[in-house]
């Protein structure tokens, strides 16, 4: 896991300072040192500070900035060169086939191949050999497994990637003197580039050009379409990919595994104990939440040991700002879904640890959602494709909000059903193994009853996280303690008074592209928000 950061200024004028801003609004993405990588007349010159001012004493036109998420200090380094010490990789993320890259390696290297910077050794392989960029781009990510966003510099060529699931977000933005890239929005706002960010689309390679960015490779998923193969055939490999991502994704140092109760992370934890994976389990909920006994099941019935964190409106209050700042969204909805991960995240903080596993991608992959189920009876033969959208979407919808909570806390989220081989062979599977009205994710629910998990288990339904978390509720009461009611809202010509309270605390904390109907309502109120709140005042500007 990590930062990057970059801007090129298409007039040659200076950039550090917009570099300075930039890294100093994502310095809690990573614990390394912090790598500056600047181009000047003799090329590119690597310069390890130790402090962020030290940006400012380096005067380029174009720079990127860089830092690790270390959790092996033997073998992680920043940054990744090749032997020659031309070329360069900074990475946000982690690559976990790197045995199997080493495999395909013919040549000797200077430097660890143990880490992921194994992939600058593999192109500069291929380079020798003469293959050209698009053909080096095609056999790197057909043979990667991991999550990831970097860079890549070849001499004069600097290329940004990330992988085809999308785990790890890049945004981009182009204008009309700089061009520039980053890890987070915040860190594109605080530098001024408020409008036109994108992100860089998963499983795309794109160059840096002062034209802007255009696309050298994009890798796709491998549709084979579906098969016709018996039900205990699917268990059978599926239970073994989860089993192979389970052991690829295990660190070295002890994690936790979110664990709600559902069927995902259920699966899961039965799953992780068979191979004899130490694991920490954690549940978070409030005082009415369902997920609460539902985990106490499983650890129950698993011998596992199973750690409580409950909150209350109390608690919502005291993050509201930092977890809205984070997620850099105003969405009711996300916000909702996000506080359990922000605040299991910011737990494992304090603890001193630095990975957590979810479940998250198996609804997608399936059909965990009611949508599914009435897709499924309404159109079987639409059901696969919009299986695929809703895959193509994650990155979306899902796993940036996830990326932000968790990094906000400096904790690393690894994703046992999101590898790129397991989704592709999912997708193979029948729709009618899937779903089987009113059972969803009925083949889940099938290896969870193979790997021994209880009929009581196996069968609870799925539960959205912010009303079986309790998150909702207490969201709805926050607002209210503030006057934001139901009334207040509509007086005011807004429906929803949570998402007006979200709004409100959003201009509050400087978000940029605010709704006018919300700025000339803040402007004329007298909202008291508590004195905690005025550490994040205006923070996105600071």
């Amino acid at each position: 896991m990590g930062l990057l950061a970059g801007i090129l200024s298409k007039d040659q004028s200076d950039i550090s300072e917009f570099l300075y801003k930039m890294a100093f609004k994502l310095r809690h993405r990573g614990n390394s040192s912090l790598c500056l990588l600047a181009k000047d007349a003799m090329g590119w010159q690597s310069i390890i500070c130790k402090s962020l001012k030290e940006i400012l004493e380096t005067k380029a036109s174009f720079g990127i900035v860089g830092s690790h998420l270390i959790l092996d200090t033997k073998n992680e380094t920043i940054p990744y060169v090749d032997c020659q010490e031309n070329d360069y990789l900074l990475l946000d993320g982690r690559i976990f086939n790197n045995q199997q890259i080493q495999n395909e390696m013919k040549e000797k290297h200077r430097g660890n191949l143990n880490n992921s910077g194994i992939i600058i050794h593999f192109v500069e392989e291929l380079l020798k050999k003469n293959y050209k960029i698009p053909e080096i781009l095609k056999k790197l990510f057909n043979l990667i497994e991991g999550m990831y966003a970097g860079t890549l510099i070849l001499k004069d060529q600097v290329f940004l990637f990330r992988d085809l699931i999308g785990i790890k977000p890049l945004y981009l933005n182009f204008g009309p003197k700089y061009i520039a890239f980053a890890s987070e929005k915040k860190a594109l706002w605080i530098a001024g580039f408020k409008q036109n960010i994108k992100p860089l689309i998963p499983g795309y390679v794109v160059r840096i050009t002062e034209r802007g960015f255009p696309t050298i490779y994009n890798r796709v998923f491998n549709n084979r379409g579906i098969d016709k193969q018996p039900l205990q055939y699917y268990c059978n490999i599926l239970l073994k990919l989860l089993n192979d991502n389970l052991l690829k994704l295990e660190p070295k140092n002890p994690f936790y595994l979110l664990l709600s109760g559902g069927i995902d992370s259920s699966l899961l934890a039965a799953a992780l104990k068979s191979k004899d994976i130490k694991f920490n389990s954690l549940v978070i909920g409030s005082e009415r939440s369902k997920d609460i006994p539902a985990a106490q099941d499983v650890a129950n019935f698993l011998d596992l040991p199973l750690e409580i964190k409950k909150f209350d409106v109390t608690e919502l209050e005291k993050i509201i700002p930092l977890l809205i700042y984070s997620l850099e969204s105003t969405d009711e909805k996300k916000i909702n879904i996000a506080f359990p991960l922000f605040f299991a995240s910011n737990y494992l903080q304090d603890k001193g640890y630095k990975v957590i596993f979810t479940g998250q991608g198996a609804d997608e992959i399936f059909g965990g959602y009611e949508r599914h189920e009435i897709k499924f009876k309404e159109d079987p033969n639409s059901f696969q494709g919009s299986l695929w959208e809703d895959i193509k979407n994650l990155p979306r919808v899902n796993l940036q909000r996830d990326d932000a909570v968790s990094m906000a806390n400096t904790v690393e989220l690894r994703l046992p059903y999101l590898n790129r081989r397991f989704v592709e062979f999912c997708m193979q599977i029948p729709p009618s193994f899937k779903i089987k009205p009113p059972i969803r994710k009925f083949i889940l629910r099938q290896v969870g009853k193979k790997i021994g998990l209880s009929d009581k288990i196996i069968q609870i339904p799925k539960r959205a996280i912010q009303f079986s978390s309790g998150s909702y509720e207490i969201l709805k009461k926050l607002a209210k303690k503030y006057g934001f009611t139901k009334n207040f809202a509509l007086n005011n010509g807004f429906f929803s008074p949570t998402q007006l309270f979200i709004d409100s605390l959003s201009y509050f904390i400087g978000f940029p592209n605010i709704e006018p109907k919300v700025i000339k309502f803040m402007e004329k109120s007298s909202i008291k928000w508590p004195e905690s709140f005025f550490k994040y005042k205006n923070i996105v500007n600071s």
